[in-house]
């Protein structure tokens, strides 16, 4: 007899991947006490604890629980192709994690050229910073992610570098240094700095003016690019970016005016990120990719 069932596997996965039975039992549209009596139940079955619970902050697998979610991510892939008719195209689901500020510029027109290719594969996606994202690779919430490699370098994580973006300054149309074709970074220090704040975006930023011998006054701080956008074109700051959307104007539609840096920058590596475990490794993420280095190709060339 088997003692288990596919509901259950469910409501553990799905515990796993939202760190905690109220955000699973959202997101699966059922009561909070079903994903809680499923982990419950497969922890007596299996005799060892799935979750630490974590005052006010959720759960978080412990190592046999790691164990188990692999096994049973890998056995509902399985179930969910035996779902489906066998047919020649790939097809099934992707789970897509891309940095919140390269998304709106790069994700919608790869995915547009995806579904092109493969229309059965279904994507769910999930925005967020870098660290929200690395996490979820690395339990298998993720098949791959779109994001910047700034120090990756984690056991749980493999990445593909795709391009290489150069930081630019951003300034008021109209801006005294904008009639300049490039700046030093020991000049914008002097203006008041409109600085994204994204875990690791924030300090690759920075570490700009400090190779510079420079260090900048902070004026504003927000993790939104188009809010860095805004305010800049409102005259309240100038800034530095690497994302670039294709026109410049900010959502309130004032003008941009957009630099470049002057001296040797480290460029800010766009990379594809994948579990390194293979039991969370997706067939699905190939096409992805594909579709991702040919975006940036394109773009690029």
């Amino acid at each position: 007899m088997i003692h288990l069932n596919l509901r259950q596997l469910e409501y553990f996965v799905a515990a796993a991947r939202h760190g905690g039975a109220a955000r699973a039992a959202e997101s699966m549209n059922v009561s909070q006490p079903s994903i809680s009596k499923a982990i419950a139940d497969l922890e007596s079955l299996w005799g060892e604890p799935l979750f630490v619970r974590l005052h006010a902050r959720g759960l978080a697998l412990t190592a046999a629980g790691a164990a188990r979610h692999r096994e049973a991510h890998a056995l509902l892939t399985q179930a969910q192709a035996l779902e489906s008719p066998r047919s020649p195209e790939l097809a099934g689901l992707l789970r897509v994690g891309c940095l919140s500020t390269l998304a709106p510029r790069w994700l919608p027109s790869i995915l547009a050229q995806l579904r092109a290719s493969h229309p059965a594969v279904e994507v769910q996606l999930h925005e967020g910073d870098t660290e929200t994202l690395t996490r979820m690779l690395e339990r298998g919430a993720l098949d791959v992610a779109l994001l910047y490699d700034l120090g990756l370098a984690r056991p749980g994580v493999t990445i593909e570098p795709v391009a290489g973006l150069v930081p630019y300054a951003l300034l008021p149309w109209g801006h005294r240094l904008a009639a300049h074709g490039s700046l030093a970074l020991a000049t914008l220090a002097r203006e008041p700095l409109v600085l994204i704040n994204l875990p690791h975006s924030r300090e690759y930023f920075l570490s700009l003016f400090r190779q510079a011998g420079v260090a900048p006054v902070v004026a504003y701080e927000t993790t939104s690019l188009e809010m860095v956008r805004s305010l800049v074109a409102n005259g309240l700051g100038v800034s530095l970016l690497t994302t670039r959307p294709v026109h410049d104007r900010s959502q309130d539609g004032k003008r941009i005016a957009c630099r470049r840096l002057r001296g040797p920058l480290a460029a800010q590596a766009v990379a594809l990120a994948y579990p390194a475990a293979e039991s969370f490794r997706s067939a699905l993420a190939a096409p992805f990719a594909a579709a991702v280095h040919q975006g940036f190709a394109a773009a690029q060339g």
